[in-house]
């Protein structure tokens, strides 16, 4: 898929076209390495967090981000992907990165030390602006 194809689905994501969940979902599952592709991973992990998604799905992801985690098999903005799997399963995450801290590859000890931080921290919450009173 070219950038502006993956860029079209992406953006289907924002309305939660339910076509779209399932194409971008294969794509992230299917891992591909074309020009961009990680970048639309990325984009598509965090759009993914706002759409509902059913169990196969979610396990399906989580279990593909996790396996990349232990493998070390991931490429650029990888971290979009780890977000997702926080938001998806935060104790398997948080396993799965305690497990890939022993990895003999240090770049997959980095991700997973980041991992276990962004896990063990509180969830990010939504801050909410107040209108100042004018002052009279």
């Amino acid at each position: 898929m070219s950038k502006q194809e993956l860029r079209a689905l992406a953006d289907r994501l924002l309305v939660q076209d339910v076509l779209a969940v399932d194409r971008c979902i294969a794509f992230v599952l299917a891992d591909t390495r074309g020009l961009w592709h990680g970048r639309a991973r990325a984009m598509v992990c965090r759009r993914l967090k706002h759409c509902p998604l059913g169990r196969s799905q979610r396990t399906q992801l989580l279990s593909s981000i996790l396996l990349r985690l232990q493998t070390g098999a991931f490429a650029e903005q990888f971290k979009d992907q780890l977000r997702l799997a926080r938001h998806l399963d935060r104790q398997r995450t948080l396993a799965a990165a305690e497990r890939a801290l022993t990895s003999s590859r240090p770049y997959v000890q980095r991700y997973a030390q980041w991992t276990v931080a962004v896990c063990q921290s509180p969830a990010p919450s939504i801050a909410v602006s107040v209108p100042r009173a004018s002052p009279t």
